[in-house]
């Protein structure tokens, strides 16, 4: 089946992985006991198990929406601060501009899928001029529930009228390549300092690579690209 859209991950994949996750948790599970969540609903082996367990334990101690929504507010505040600073230290990761630009001249849609905030994620977009080749980006500001929900892929599925099928998913963490099986995607993943090979194939990553200067190459080689107009 030839590719009508390649979805990639931000951090780890298009750019170097340098936020701080365990800082993040530690602030973020801080803010949650100073609010009055107990500990053992606060797990702190990810930030997504974290944040999925505080919000289901808000809602069933009664919250309301908006408490609940205030809630979010200020985690992701915290969690933006830390971003922040992994932001300004990350780099483009070697192959990154070149494979956009290959895709983009081939008329592949291009999305970024990421549980960064939309700030952070256009910064780290402009910095490396990769936002010309980006036809949509999906932040956590547009898709509150985070992968590995498959809400935010299926917001980019939707927009372009695109089948699973059609679909490839670029990552570097087990999350990202979990989200992509959910909805029959597959998945290629880039090696980073966050999962081993043996773990992203594992989880279904069909081929890991340590940069992405090897995805084209790849691809054409399992002719799943249009051929050049």
């Amino acid at each position: 089946m030839v590719l009508r859209l390649v979805v990639f991950d931000l951090d780890g994949t298009l750019v170097t992985a340098e936020i701080d996750f365990r800082a993040m948790r530690r602030a973020i599970r801080d803010l949650l006991l100073e609010s009055g969540f107990p500990s053992k609903v606060l797990p702190m082996h990810s930030t997504q198990d974290l944040l999925r367990s505080a919000f289901a334990y808000a809602g069933k101690e009664g919250k309301s929406a908006v408490e609940i929504s205030e809630l979010r507010d200020k985690v992701y505040a915290v969690a933006m601060k830390i971003e922040w600073k992994g932001a300004k230290k990350a780099q483009l990761v070697s192959g990154a501009e070149e494979t956009l630009q290959e895709l983009h001249t081939r008329n592949v849609k291009i999305a970024v899928l990421t549980n960064d905030n939309r700030a952070v994620a256009d910064y780290l977009l402009n910095k490396y001029e990769l936002t010309p080749y980006v036809d949509l980006l999906i932040s956590r500001d547009d898709a509150p529930h985070m992968k590995p929900s498959t809400e935010g892929l299926e917001l980019i599925l939707d927009h372009f009228k695109v089948s699973p099928d059609e679909t490839m998913f670029i990552g570097d963490s087990t999350i990202d390549i979990m989200t992509a099986t959910k909805l029959g995607i597959r998945s290629i993943a880039r090696q980073s300092k966050v999962r081993t090979e043996k773990e992203l194939l594992s989880e279904g990553a069909i081929v890991v690579f340590p940069t992405l200067t090897s995805i084209i190459p790849y691809l054409e080689k399992k002719a799943m690209l249009p051929i050049p107009s």
